[in-house]
């Protein structure tokens, strides 16, 4: 058997990093000037996408979910984002609905209202998200959004 330092590297191989060493900064600016001309109108800030279907002609994983940015990875519901080219890893959630949510937190942050979301959100409920985001010191929880889903 061939010893690790000599295996070949392969281009599909890439690490994914963590969501948590990115600084948001920057992006948080830039949404927080497109929602203050909307707050307090109560109009959506960004609608619902739904998720592509699936070829009817493969076979269809058992790791696909409903929402975008998730997968099934044993019992819990796994969040990925493409950050900068790269897979980011968000987290791992035992709720699908937690993990969409948190999909659409880092979505919206990086990508403001031109990227696809799983449910549609008011600029009060982003803007909220975002405060909470960094009241937690960097941490979003997504369980405190459940409730405002349309």
């Amino acid at each position: 058997m061939m010893p690790v330092s000599e295996r070949p590297q392969y281009k599909h191989q890439k690490q994914v990093k963590a969501i948590y060493t990115y600084d948001f900064s920057k992006h948080q600016e830039k949404l927080k000037a497109k929602l203050l001309p909307l707050l307090g109108t109560g109009l959506p800030f960004v609608q619902a996408k739904k998720k592509a279907n699936v070829c009817k002609t493969k076979r269809v994983s058992k790791r696909r979910t409903r929402s975008i940015g998730l997968t099934k990875n044993s019992v819990n519901y796994q969040t990925v984002i493409v950050v900068e080219g790269k897979k980011t890893y968000v987290g791992s959630f035992p709720l699908e609905v937690d993990a969409a949510i948190t999909f659409d937190f880092y979505s919206l942050t990086l990508h403001n209202n031109k990227t696809p979301t799983n449910f549609a959100w008011r600029a009060e409920d982003v803007f909220e998200m975002l405060e909470s985001f960094n009241q937690n010191g960097g941490v979003f929880e997504a369980s405190a959004f459940r409730d405002r889903l349309s």
